[in-house]
């Protein structure tokens, strides 16, 4: 089997790996850090609403303005974060720098950066587990990629 890359992120972090065919060993490739997602909403956010205009119908009648529901600035800056990551994998697949890549990614993370993939990155995905593993060290994590790997048909 080739070298595939291993990613595992969360909406703040995320790390890649290449994985050695064999020895199994994962050599960390890049990192990539989101500190905004961590961060209170409050300081996401502008501190009130920006002005609208409105408009008159016809006969003076005051018409409406359209109101964009607010969006969690958490649930935008994962987004942000899940479209850079996804641009990286896409690019990287397309080179043909990764022939494969497993996701071990945290709920709701794991869905955005999926949402964000484009087609190549896409089909060359083997495996998405909805796990957080960012903070575990090279060792454990290959342990949890063969189990992953094993299971694969």
């Amino acid at each position: 089997m080739d070298r595939i890359w291993i990613v595992v992120a969360n909406s703040a972090r995320a790390r890649v790996y290449e994985r050695d065919p064999d020895t199994a060993e994962l050599i960390e490739t890049a990192d990539f850090v989101h500190p905004q997602s961590r961060q209170k909403a409050s300081a996401l956010m502008s501190d009130r609403a920006g002005h609208t205009e409105h408009s008159y119908g016809a006969g003076g009648a005051r018409g409406s303005t359209q109101y964009e529901p607010p969006t969690d600035p958490h649930a935008r800056e994962r987004a942000k974060f899940a479209r850079e990551l996804g641009q990286f994998i896409e690019r990287a697949v397309l080179e043909h720098r990764c022939p494969g890549w497993m996701l071990f990614a945290s709920d709701p993370f794991l869905g955005d950066l999926k949402a964000h993939l484009g087609g190549a990155g896409s089909k060359a995905l083997i495996a998405a587990e909805p796990t957080d593993l960012t903070a575990w060290r090279a060792r454990e994590l290959a342990r949890r990629v063969i189990d992953v790997l094993e299971a694969q048909p």
